[in-house]
């Protein structure tokens, strides 16, 4: 009996506590759950602080980031134009306003806020780069490089444009250049699928079997949803293999 005293005692302080948490608290957590893709914890530390502080654009635009994550398209929206509201140079919020136009194929709405974005910022290159994403989706491949031409200058660290424009590059029919990219990308990050599809697919079209090979089933490995769709290449991969080890 005393054991389930104590118990619900433990359980009620435990309560109190939460419930007396100073509302900057709620942000930062909301911000490191952000972080740390922990996406419904963001949105509930995030909600509480919002109830303190309705207007707060930072609070806002992380749970704008949250509700993105979770594919809540409509009331990361909301969040997002909220925080632009509040304030109007919050380069940010445009960034995730315009992914958000993006994945809901408002590409019009999008490329106006990566716009806004960039007369902000003329050097936010995260800005450019997904501005590319659009081009891309539309099948405007030079626009496309063009952006990530210029997400890359301004900010050479950017290693995800090194992907986006490697991939753009394979579409385009450029192989080596593509190649070039994810092999710098590779180098960085060795547990992305779509990198090694897009490297893979580069090498066979340049007659490089084995390398070929060797990327597909890397990526099948890290995404076996992709074996459907490369079975036929890796098989024809490795019967050129064969055909040049006979000769």
């Amino acid at each position: 009996m005393k054991t389930l005293f104590l118990f619900a005692l433990f359980i009620l302080l435990s309560s109190y506590s939460f419930s007396q948490q100073e509302p900057s608290q709620y942000l930062n957590d909301g911000i490191a759950s952000v972080q740390d893709g922990a996406f419904d914890d963001a949105v509930n530390y995030l909600t509480m602080f919002l109830k303190s502080d309705p207007q707060n654009a930072v609070g806002l635009f992380n749970r704008a980031m949250a509700y993105y994550f979770l594919n809540d398209y409509v009331n990361a929206e909301q969040d997002a134009t909220g925080a632009i509201n509040v304030d109007p140079q919050y380069k940010d919020a445009f960034v995730i306003r315009g992914r958000i136009y993006t994945a809901v194929k408002n590409y019009d709405g999008a490329v106006s806020d990566f716009n806004s974005a960039i007369d902000i910022d003329p050097n936010f290159g995260s800005a450019f780069m997904y501005r590319a994403l659009v081009y891309k989706a539309q099948g405007d491949y030079p626009m496309a490089v063009s952006d990530l031409n210029s997400a890359l200058t301004v900010e050479p660290t950017l290693l995800d444009a090194y992907l986006f424009r490697g991939e753009i590059y394979v579409s385009m029919g450029n192989y080596n250049d593509a190649i070039k990219d994810l092999n710098l990308y590779i180098a960085n990050f060795q547990n992305k699928a779509a990198a090694f599809s897009a490297r893979g697919l580069a090498f066979y079209q340049t007659g490089k079997y084995k390398e070929a090979l060797s990327d597909l089933e890397k990526a099948v490995k890290i995404d076996p949803g992709l074996e459907s769709d490369f079975s036929n290449v890796m098989t024809e991969a490795q019967n050129r293999i064969k055909s040049e080890e006979n000769k």
